[in-house]
């Protein structure tokens, strides 16, 4: 750590400099904030004059790379001059500067959010925009950086940054559900910048999403496939990218009706993705809805297996009943439904408990962030909905941008050792604990939210896992009704219920026993034990 210089030091320089002659002999610069004209001299405050030199100082500082001198300075300006002054205005700013220097991008964007609420009329509001796009990139689960964004036409976009900027901007009016404000932001990202435009492109296909329009959006999804496969080294997570593209083609083909085609993307999901245990439960549906029912169950099976006990995906248990059921296995139907109805009615209630005994938001993030700590405390199911929370990926950057806090208010306190540092650490702290806690809090009602979803579709679910169970003892004593009988498949003469085998595959009995290498291609013959009446 560098030596700090004192504020008293600096005052003692001031004191030289502390009449117009004195002052006009200072070298000047570009970063400079001029002394008052000769003429105006008399009238200006000494207390005016010293600040100036104090804050061009301050600037000297911070071009010779002393951060932390700097920004005590800077800090004590704010602390002890008029806010109106063309000098507060220029301290802020730099503040912010050199905070971000510091590492302490947090501490930082308070001071840069502060310019942008005074508006055009503060000296230095342009420049701050660059610096609040950097603080977006260290800071990506930071969402007021975009909103203050959103103060600035885009023609006064800098030209090497205008990409970036209204991609983020885009990015913002889809989080506040201006679908066509962010079209329009998104439609100017050009492709100077290859992440953000593969990005923007996605993003775009995710609107139309939003809007219904799933030509527009499967085009969108298809050019940022072909875009990656010619900037694949140009864009950051471009496999992640791509998955995520694929992903939303075959959702896109599902919602259509277009299973097979669904199901040929959601083949191109490799074993290594992120997104390869949703494309199996996902494509266990798209098989179901054209019959293939045998591959509909071995998916769930590698999805049910032991590998996965952690992940939540409790319709795959309601689903592969309905399969027994439909196909007449009504014994198979229980066993299924049965298990899962106690399990999960208990998951429930154990949430409902959570739910309700958690309603403040902050409290709610604590609640979780136990979990977190002490998941060995709790129960395989509580983690399942811990992790069901957590599936939502701006909750997590939220999680992640508290840690960044924190991890900032302890490098404060490191700091706050230097007595000469103290009163800027005193300055800074207050502001990152306020900001620590309305994060906190929006992260704790992001995820009761959340959970709030995950409560009813777990009700809805139960209520259906009912419902098929009631059926299949009606079935069993032969009084199933006619709706019911019109679903079920019938079986046909001569129908074979093995799996076809080619040069390329080998057949393996499962004897209950799961490898990992066999997750996914599990194959559950099922012959349907229905008889037309």
């Amino acid at each position: 750590m560098q030596k700090l210089v004192g504020f008293s030091t600096i005052l003692l320089a001031v004191a030289a400099f502390s009449t117009p002659a004195a002052a006009q002999t200072a070298e000047p610069a570009e970063t400079t904030v001029e002394t008052p004209a000769a003429t105006e001299a008399p009238r200006a405050a000494p207390m005016q004059i010293a600040f100036v030199v104090v804050l061009n100082e301050g600037k000297r500082l911070s071009a010779q790379g002393k951060y932390y001198d700097a920004a005590l300075v800077f800090s004590r300006i704010l602390e002890e001059a008029d806010e109106t002054e063309q000098f507060f205005q220029e301290a802020e700013y730099e503040l912010g500067v050199a905070l971000y220097k510091l590492e302490f991008y947090v501490s930082a964007f308070g001071y840069f959010d502060r310019v942008v609420d005074t508006g055009p009329e503060h000296i230095r509001f342009q420049q701050t925009l660059p610096w609040l796009a950097k603080i977006h990139r260290k800071l990506p689960g930071e969402k007021n950086t975009l909103f203050r964004m959103v103060s600035y036409p885009s023609q006064a976009y800098p030209p090497a940054l205008a990409d970036e900027l209204n991609f983020y901007v885009g990015q913002y009016h889809y989080y506040e559900g201006n679908l066509s404000g962010a079209l329009d932001n998104l439609a100017r990202v050009g492709p100077s910048v290859p992440d953000m435009y593969a990005r923007a492109t996605y993003l775009k296909g995710v609107v139309h999403v939003r809007k219904n329009e799933a030509g527009p959006a499967s085009q969108a999804f298809k050019e940022v496939l072909r875009y990656l496969e010619d900037h694949e080294d140009e864009v950051r997570k471009a496999k992640r990218l791509s998955e995520m593209a694929i992903m939303a083609l075959a959702r896109i083909f599902y919602s259509t009706g277009q299973f097979d085609l669904a199901v040929k993307y959601y083949d191109q999901v490799n074993d290594d993705s992120e997104q390869w245990l949703d494309s199996l439960f996902e494509k266990s549906w798209a098989y179901f809805q054209s019959g293939n029912f045998a591959r509909a169950l071995g998916n769930i099976q590698t999805v049910n297996s032991p590998y996965f006990e952690e992940e939540f995906y409790p319709e795959a248990h309601v689903l592969k009943a309905v399969i027994f059921f439909k196909n007449c296995h009504y014994d198979e139907a229980l066993e299924t439904i049965d298990p899962f109805y106690k399990d999960y009615y208990t998951v429930m209630k154990e949430l409902n408990v959570a739910l309700e005994a958690h309603t403040d938001p902050a409290d709610f993030y604590n609640y979780l962030a136990s979990i977190s700590v002490r998941a060995g405390d709790y129960s395989l199911m509580v983690k399942k909905i811990f992790n069901a929370a957590l599936a939502d990926q701006r909750l997590r950057r939220l999680f992640g941008f508290v840690v960044h806090i924190n991890r900032e208010m302890n490098q404060l306190e490191e700091l706050r050792k230097h007595p000469i540092a103290r009163g800027m650490v005193d300055f800074l702290v207050p502001d990152l604990v306020a900001y620590r806690a309305l994060t906190m809090s929006e992260a704790g009602k992001l995820a009761r939210e959340r959970l709030l979803r995950v409560h009813k579709e777990l009700k809805g679910l139960l209520s259906n896992a009912l419902r098929v169970r009631f059926e299949t003892l009606n079935a069993q004593k032969g009084i199933l009704g006619s709706a019911f009988l019109s679903e079920q498949i019938m079986a046909q003469a001569g129908e074979v219920a093995e799996a076809v085998v080619d040069v390329e595959h080998y057949q393996w009995p499962f004897d209950g026993e799961f490898w990992k290498d066999e997750l996914g291609s599990y194959y559950y013959p099922l012959k349907s034990l229905c008889i037309a009446k």
